[in-house]
Parts: structure tokens; C-alpha cells; sequence
């Protein structure tokens, strides 16, 4: 299970106690970011999705999320969501690639 994610210059790395694995900017069709609503919360993630359609999702309570989010938002010339102000009634977001590459 996924521990923590970061986001670097090669692209958006997940980790746990045993392995790593990055997903390059350059096979990344578009991360975005949305909210589910569950029984008892809601359900804060973001989905990235790679060129061959395969996708990961990584919700808030992994280490980094927060971060992850400004910072793919940043690399794409997009302004960091409020995350906080996200429902589950609000569109899918998408933070990934920039708005000039048909994002």
C-alpha cells in the first residue's frame, strides 16, 4: 500500500517500506483531482493517468498528497486547488498537463 508520494523533476514517484515506483512526466496523459462521497466522509484523491490508460489513484492520507497536488498543479502552470473547499458535487479537476497542451 502506498505510503508516500512525491513529485520531482523525472515525475511522480509512490513509495512504501519496500518499493518504489515513478510514473515519468513524459507518460503522464493527465492527473486530476476529485472528491467521493462515502457513508461516513468524504473521500479527497487524485488519479493519475498514464499514456497506455493504465491510472493510479492516491487518496489524502497519504504522506505528501497535499504537497503533491500544489506541486503537480505548479509544474502545469495551474493554480494549486483548494483542496478543503472541494465537494463531491463539484467536476472532476484536472491539475495535469498545462491548460496550453490541451489540459
Amino acid at each position: 500500500m502506498t505510503q508516500r508520494v512525491v513529485v520531482d523533476d523525472v515525475g511522480i514517484r509512490t513509495e512504501d517500506d519496500r518499493h518504489a515506483f515513478c510514473w515519468p512526466w513524459s507518460e503522464i496523459q493527465h492527473v486530476s483531482v476529485a472528491v467521493l462521497p462515502l457513508p461516513k466522509h468524504r473521500h479527497l484523491y487524485f488519479e493519475v493517468t498514464h499514456v497506455s490508460g493504465e491510472f493510479t489513484e492516491l487518496g489524502e492520507a497519504v504522506d505528501g498528497f497535499r504537497e503533491a497536488v500544489r506541486d503537480i498543479a505548479a509544474r502545469a502552470g495551474r493554480p494549486a486547488p483548494d483542496l478543503d473547499a472541494l465537494r463531491p458535487t463539484d467536476a472532476v479537476l484536472e491539475i495535469w498537463p498545462s491548460p496550453e497542451a490541451g489540459g
